[in-house]
């Protein structure tokens, strides 16, 4: 409610209200607002700050810099600058008294008159009039405040703050006005200098000043936005302006300026920029606090030090110095950059000395700053190092905004997918997908990443040329403000290659590299698994042992070469009439082995041996030479034999032999 507000207002002593939805800025309540409460008759208590607050917000983000932020302000002739962080959440508000304090602006409107910066106005009234009257004035001249005059000299005042505190008492409009002013007014004479007027708001803790002139008689006002809006345009200058004007005599400059308040607000607030003003002869007269403690003196052992001697006393060098000396005293700046060892820290400093001259360019000292830029340097240092890797790693990699779209790729993501930057940038890195992996894998990526701000894994992509990879992916979330994702970060390397040699490593391990059929191990482990499926389902195998009759013969008479291609036409004829589902493998040598799936009679079992049988004794024919072989065969079948393993082996090799010794070509049943 409003009356919420005011009270805050009023209890704090503060003059806007900021309206936030979550943390987002979506209003402000200001003193002047508070002026429509009395004349339309709101009680605090039942009227909500939505209907009155401005929504038409001139807001900043945090890391604009104070004098852009100031300038803003001057521009849009606003009071108040709401200031948001990066997510454009509320961060704060920046008004006229804290650009008045932070900028040092009474220093640099300090010798301008305050008639050339008071509002020459109407804005007054007689005791007889009443706070309505005041209202609708302050309206209609678009005034911060109201003063009461008799005989044309002030004798009250009334100002925003004090509708605020009006407005939070429910006060009838037609009160009559000196009832409710302050009566206490200060004054301020048109004559005299801003700096003056600004210490005397300060000392009173007020915000406006009534302007008279050396009768007394009511001239106008001075409110704290007169000074912050009018020099605007003076501030960088000021400082050089106010010592031309001074040019005969520099310690007039001292006695006018008033060394005290003037070089405490422009020197000792210089941000961490050591700054030291030295005269003619070069003997330190006024450094700051960031000065004193970078020649670790106190300002007592430095003031009136040459500015060499005092370079000497800490260890720096004094060659550049001298030649920049120099340079300033023939009207020229110089600029150098310097090292100095404190403690255990190499520092990084950059000095810059000027002269100050007056309209003639008679010299009348040098302005020396020293800026400390080793944080600066090993900034640079690091994001050199940081991109020097990122342009020459050989991972790509892959850096997006926290929808995922690509902000930027590396030179090793080109080589590796066949993608430009352009080509890619602002896209989904979907684009490389292969198809490979399903809905549920990518699911699971997303739920590691939300849940660990990392994943890792292998999977596979395709580049530009359509070719499918295989690469080592590692993501990694990036949190901004308000541990919000701000960027992921992906890391990926090719591992095509290694992967194909891998598979083929474990291809020869369970393979026969000449007719790439099963060897040993893997016919054992599918005829371990076939067994314990036949257990559940209560279905048959049978194994089949072949051994190939007279291939001693065509290895003495033809040569290995011509054996091993018998052995692959073999194993080509037994697949081709063999089941998808069967196993047919290579023991060593001339020995091969068959598993059939579910086989549940004995006949079943010998037509496909008979078929086997049949098929290998067929011409084989290679270099012109025609060549024939013949198989034996043992069969065990799980419905005799049972569902051991090794039974069953046993059994088909006993049949086997039994079938060589008979006469081989045949097949026998165990």
């Amino acid at each position: 409610m409003l009356s919420d507000v005011l009270d805050v207002m009023a209890n704090k002593a503060i003059s806007s209200v900021v309206v936030v939805e979550g943390r987002r800025p979506v209003g402000i309540f200001t003193e002047r607002d508070a002026l429509r409460i009395i004349p339309e008759l709101l009680d605090p208590k039942t009227t909500t700050v939505g209907s009155l607050m401005s929504g038409n917000l001139v807001v900043a983000p945090k890391h604009l810099d104070l004098f852009e932020a100031y300038h803003l302000c001057a521009q849009k002739n606003i009071r108040h600058l709401i200031v948001v962080d990066d997510e454009g959440d509320l961060f704060g508000i920046a008004s006229d008294t804290d650009f008045m304090k932070v900028l040092g602006l009474d220093v640099f409107s300090g010798q301008e008159k305050v008639e050339n910066i008071m509002s020459f106005d109407t804005s007054s009234l007689t005791k007889h009039a009443t706070l309505n009257d005041a209202i609708v004035l302050m309206v209609k001249s678009s005034a911060r405040a109201v003063v009461m005059t008799e005989a044309e000299k002030p004798i009250g005042i009334i100002t925003e703050r004090d509708l605020v505190r009006l407005g939070r008492e429910h006060v009838d409009s037609n009160i009559p006005l000196v009832d409710v002013m302050s009566s206490s007014v200060i004054t301020v004479q048109l004559g005299r200098s801003n700096y003056f007027a600004i210490e005397l708001m300060r000392q009173h803790q007020i915000r406006t000043l009534v302007v008279v002139d050396d009768y007394g008689v009511f001239q106008g006002v001075l409110t704290e936005h007169d000074v912050v809006k009018k020099i605007e345009n003076r501030y960088v200058s000021i400082l050089n302006t106010i010592i031309k004007r001074q040019a005969d005599d520099i310690e007039r400059i001292r006695q006018e300026l008033d060394e005290k308040h003037v070089l405490s607000a422009v020197l000792h607030e210089s941000l961490g920029v050591s700054l030291i003003i030295a005269d003619p002869g070069k003997n330190v007269r006024y450094l700051n606090p960031a000065a004193s403690a970078l020649f670790e003196l106190k300002r007592e052992g430095i003031v009136g030090e040459q500015i060499e001697i005092l370079f000497s006393k800490i260890g720096m060098a004094t060659d550049d110095l001298r030649i920049a000396l120099d340079e300033a005293q023939g009207g020229a700046s110089y600029e150098f950059d310097i090292t100095h060892q404190v403690k255990n820290e190499m520092l990084h400093l950059h000095v810059r000395i000027a002269p100050i001259q007056d309209q003639n360019g008679n010299l009348l000292g040098f302005v020396q700053t020293i800026q400390d830029e080793t944080e600066k340097r090993r900034s640079e240092r690091k994001l050199k190092q940081a991109a020097s890797i990122f342009e020459n790693t050989i991972e790509g990699i892959i850096i997006t905004d926290a929808d995922a779209n690509i902000l930027s790729v590396n030179p090793a993501f080109t080589r590796i997918t066949g993608y430009e930057e352009d080509e890619v940038r602002g896209k989904n890195p979907s684009i490389l997908s292969s198809g490979r992996q399903d809905k549920a894998f990518f699911k699971r990526l997303w739920e590691s990443l939300q849940s660990s701000g990392y994943w890792q894994g292998e999977l596979w992509n395709r580049r530009k040329n359509g070719e499918a990879y295989a690469e080592w992916l590692t993501i990694s979330v990036i949190l901004g403000a308000s541990n919000k994702v701000k960027n992921y970060i992906a890391v990926f390397a090719d591992i095509t290659s290694s992967k194909i040699a891998h598979d083929e490593f474990e291809f020869l391990a369970h393979h026969d590299p000449l007719t790439k059929l099963p060897n040993r191990l893997l016919f054992n482990a599918r005829l371990t698994h076939s067994l314990s499926r036949i257990k559940r389902t209560g279905d048959n195998l049978a194994v089949l042992m072949i051994d190939l009759d007279g291939f001693k013969f065509i290895n003495d008479e033809f040569g290995h070469q011509a054996g091993d291609r018998v052995l692959e036409v073999v194993a080509e004829r037994l697949i081709a009439n063999t089941r998808s589902e069967d196993t047919v493998a290579r023991l060593g040598g001339d020995e091969f082995v068959v598993v059939l799936e579910d086989i549940m009679e004995v006949t079943g079992a010998t037509d496909i041996a008979h078929k086997l049988i049949q098929a290998i004794s067929q011409p084989i024919i290679l270099d012109k030479n025609i060549m024939t072989v013949t198989a034996s065969v043992g069969i065990a079948l799980s419905s005799i034999i049972g569902d051991n393993s090794k039974a069953l082996i046993s059994n088909a090799d006993g049949a086997l032999y039994q079938a060589k010794s008979d006469g081989k070509n045949k097949f026998i049943c165990a």
